[in-house]
């Protein structure tokens, strides 16, 4: 069978999209090629999914359509610059952190198109955000293949790549922040003396059920919503008032200046 798309580097994310992309029937396994410094290991993952398992970065570029830049950011420059073996009309797609456009383009040869992105952990399960962004002028085909592939994975967001850095200090390293969040109630629940296993069934059904009702009724803005809970001089609102107390709001913005700051150092 021919092959759609190419994985240079084929660890946790780039096999999350892989397998959303198999899941959706947008492009099966066996249309799927990648290649990897641990080339044993990759064997072992091509045999159990069916994908084709590339020697080496070489002859997967001369191979496939479409190729999935997924090694790490710092390998990047080495791996492009040493294989060139490109054709007219060929998507290169990065989702390494921190290399822009203009550099994957001065590394890659003029015949491309090139496509940035950043996909976030939930691409997992299907749930991802993933943050797009191409130069003026790139075909409309080629963002338009970058998009279904990694709807396959969740939902993408257009963003202009001056706003990367921003964007994924909330999308990119948001999971982290709702987890800490959500170990931190877990933990509070157990400490009131309900069973872990309790404690975190409520929690994760709790916060899912609260996201999927902001998205159910974008009406509604998300102090209307906490309002529906927080009854004048009941338990929610003696909580909250806890947690401003405590500045939390400030700490998150304070937190997402961070990441956008270090975002912006290492790149």
């Amino acid at each position: 069978m021919p092959l759609e798309v190419g994985f240079l580097g084929y660890g946790r994310m780039a096999q999350a999209i892989s397998e959303g992309l198999d899941r959706a029937k947008t492009i099966p396994y066996a249309n799927q090629a990648a290649s990897d410094i641990l080339l044993d290991q990759l064997k072992s993952l091509a045999s159990q999914r069916g994908i084709v398992a590339m020697p080496n970065n070489l002859e997967l570029m001369s191979q496939c359509p479409v190729v999935i830049i997924a090694v790490k950011p710092h390998q990047v420059l080495p791996v492009l610059t040493k294989s060139r073996e490109t054709r007219k009309g060929q998507l290169f797609i990065s989702i390494a952190a921190g290399i822009s456009l203009a550099e994957l383009e001065s590394w890659l040869p003029p015949q491309v198109s090139v496509i940035r992105v950043i996909p976030n952990l939930p691409a997992l399960v299907g749930r991802g955000v993933t943050l797009i962004c191409a130069k003026p002028g790139t075909p409309l085909e080629s963002l338009a293949r970058a998009r279904e592939i990694f709807q396959s994975v969740g939902v993408t967001v257009d963003l202009d790549e001056t706003r990367f850095d921003e964007g994924m200090a909330v999308s990119g390293s948001g999971p982290a922040y709702f987890f800490l969040v959500m170990e931190a109630l877990i933990r509070g629940a157990a400490r009131l003396g309900l069973s872990w296993e309790t404690a975190r069934e409520l929690v994760l059904r709790t916060a899912q059920g609260a996201a999927e009702t902001a998205l159910a009724r974008p009406d509604l803005a998300l102090a209307d919503l906490r309002d529906q809970v927080a009854s004048p001089g009941g338990t929610t609102a003696e909580a909250l008032y806890v947690l401003e107390e405590g500045a939390v709001t400030a700490l998150f913005q304070e937190a997402l200046r961070a990441a956008t700051a270090k975002a912006k150092k290492l790149a």
